[in-house]
C-alpha cells in the first residue's frame, strides 16, 4: 500500500492506540509481600520487607506489616527499588532506532534532520508512543522527552497525546526543530497555550518544559537575542529548562550561557563533555543540573564520558538515554557504561561504586531536576513509582546483603517484572499491561515505511 492508503492504515493505527485504556486505580491497597527493598532514601536496603500502596502512593515500609483487606504481591526473589529517572530523551525518533552510523550516508545527525523533515503529527505520536513504551518496559518511571522536531502545533499536541496514552510520568520539552534558522523562534502563543493547561489528561503526570536552542559564543547577534527573549518567556512561564552543550559547539555554548548568567537551579545541561572546569565550578555555582548521557555522547563521536570530570558538580548529576541513538533503553546499560569507562581509565575498579550508580538514577537525579519530593526513591508519602526485579533468572544470581553490584553489572531491561507509576501496574508478570508491543512495533514499521518513502 503506498501514498493516501498507506496514510489511512498508519492514521487508524494511531486512532486504535490513542484510546485511554490504561490499567484503572487498584480498588484496594497492594501489598508487595517479602521482597528486597532497595529504598535509595534514608531507611536504606531492607532485605525481606512489604511496601503498601494506595491511592497511588507509598503509605507503609517495613517487616511483615500487618495489613487487612489487600492485594497481596509475592515479593520473594524480587528486588523493589525506585523507577529509574531518564532526564534526557527523544522519544519522538524511536522508530528510527537501527538506521544510524551503518554508513557514511546514515550518520545520526544529517539522517535525523532528512527524515524528522517528512514526519506528520501521526509519526510524532507513534514515535512518541513507541519509546515510551519501551523506557516503561525497561523500568523507566519518569522520562524527559526532548521534542525537538516541533514544525507545527499538531505536532507537539500530538507527542503529548502519546506521553499521556502510554501512562509514564514525564517533562515534555517544548523546542524547535533542527532546520529552524537559529535566530528564528518557536511557536510562542502555541507554548503559552500549553502552559495554561492545567493538566494534560494524564492525572498530573505529565508537565511541560522549554528545550532552549543556544547559540554558539560566536554565533549571529539575532541568534543570541532569540535565545534571551525564549529563555525570558519560558521562566516567566514558570517551565522548567533543558538545552544541550555538546560536541564541538558544547564549550563554546555553554562560556555564552555562563557569562551572561543564565544558568539556574531551573535548568538542565545536557551532555557537557569536555566542559572546562571554570564552566563546571559556574555552572555549581548556579544550582544547575546536568545530565550525562555516555551511551549516545561516545557512539556519535562526541568524546569519553568520565564522570570523575563532573566532580565540581557532583550534586547535581542525573543520567539519560537520549533516545534512538542508543539503541533498546536500558538504564542498566547506561550505568555499566559510566562504570566502565571510569574504571578502565583511571585503572581503579573502585573508582565508582554501583551503588553511587544507582543512586544517580534514581534519587539522586530526580533531586537534581526537581522532582525528589515525589519519585526517586520508596518513602511514605511519594508517588508509588517502582519497579521489581526478579534475580531468578539465568543471567542473574543470589542477593547477598548488597545486591547493587547484581543490578548494574548483570541484570538488565529483561529483568524488569513488574512496574508501577502512581500506583498503577504498568508491566506484570514480565509484559506491559495496557500497551500491545505487537501493535506498537507494526505502527512503528508502518509510520518508517512511509517516512523513508517519503509518502
Amino acid at each position: 500500500m503506498r501514498g493516501v492508503t498507506r496514510r489511512a492504515v498508519l492514521g487508524g493505527m494511531t486512532a486504535a492506540m490513542a484510546a485511554p485504556a490504561w490499567s484503572q486505580p487498584a480498588t484496594r491497597p497492594i501489598l508487595i509481600r517479602g521482597a528486597y527493598v532497595m529504598t535509595m532514601g534514608p531507611d536504606g536496603d531492607m532485605p525481606e520487607a512489604d511496601v503498601l500502596v494506595a491511592d497511588g502512593r507509598i503509605e507503609r515500609v517495613g517487616a511483615a506489616l500487618s495489613v487487612p483487606n489487600v492485594e497481596i504481591v509475592a515479593g520473594e526473589g524480587r528486588i523493589v527499588l525506585p523507577g529509574f529517572v531518564d532526564t534526557h530523551t527523544h522519544l519522538w525518533l524511536s522508530q528510527m532506532r537501527g538506521l544510524f552510523s551503518r554508513s557514511e550516508a546514515t550518520a545520526y545527525f544529517p539522517l535525523v534532520e532528512q527524515l524528522g523533515a517528512r514526519y506528520r503529527p501521526e509519526d510524532m505520536r507513534i514515535g512518541t508512543l513507541f519509546g515510551a513504551a519501551g523506557n516503561l518496559d525497561a523500568g523507566i518511571t519518569t522520562t524527559f522527552p526532548y521534542c525537538d522536531n516541533i514544525r507545527r502545533p499538531a505536532d507537539a499536541e500530538a507527542a503529548l497525546a502519546a506521553l499521556v496514552r502510554s501512562g509514564t510520568r514525564a517533562r515534555f520539552h517544548y523546542t524547535g526543530h533542527d532546520a529552524l534558522p537559529p535566530e528564528d523562534y518557536v511557536d510562542l502563543d502555541h507554548l503559552r497555550a500549553l502552559a495554561a493547561r492545567s493538566d494534560f489528561g494524564g492525572d498530573g503526570l505529565i508537565e511541560l518544559a522549554f528545550g532552549l536552542r543556544v547559540p554558539r559564543q560566536d554565533g549571529r547577534e539575532a541568534a543570541k537575542a532569540r535565545a534571551l527573549d525564549e529563555l525570558a518567556i519560558a521562566r516567566a512561564l514558570g517551565l522548567p529548562i533543558s538545552t544541550h552543550v555538546s560536541g564541538a559547539d558544547g564549550p563554546s555554548q555553554l562560556a555564552w550561557l555562563v557569562e551572561n548568567g543564565l544558568p539556574g537551579p531551573d535548568m538542565l545541561l545536557v551532555h557537557a563533555t569536555d566542559a572546562p572546569p571554570d564552566l563546571l565550578a559556574a555552572v555549581a555555582r548556579a544550582g544547575a543540573g546536568v545530565a550525562l548521557t555516555p551511551i549516545t555522547e561516545q557512539r556519535v563521536g562526541f568524546g569519553i564520558t568520565r564522570i570523575s570530570d563532573f566532580d565540581l558538580v557532583s550534586g547535581s548529576l542525573a543520567l539519560g538515554i537520549d533516545g534512538a541513538l542508543a539503541g533498546a533503553p536500558d538504564m542498566f546499560a547506561v550505568m555499566r557504561m559510566l562504570h566502565n569507562v571510569e574504571a578502565g581509565a583511571s585503572g581503579d575498579e573502585l573508582a565508582i561504586l554501583p551503588r553511587r550508580l544507582l543512586e544517580l538514577a534514581t534519587i539522586d537525579g530526580a533531586r537534581t531536576v526537581g522532582l525528589s519530593d515525589r519519585v526517586g526513591s520508596i518513602e511514605p508519602g511519594k508517588a508509588a513509582d517502582l519497579i521489581m526485579v526478579n534475580t531468578e533468572a539465568v543471567n542473574m544470581g543470589p542477593v547477598e546483603d548488597d545486591p547493587s553490584a547484581l543490578l548494574v553489572y548483570s541484570a538488565g531491561s529483561r529483568n524488569v517484572e513488574a512496574v508501577m507509576v502512581a500506583g498503577r501496574w504498568r508491566k506484570r508478570a514480565g509484559a506491559l499491561t495496557d500497551l500491545d508491543p505487537e501493535q506498537l512495533a507494526a505502527a512503528a514499521a508502518v509510520s518508517l515505511d512511509a517516512i523513508m518513502r517519503d509518502e
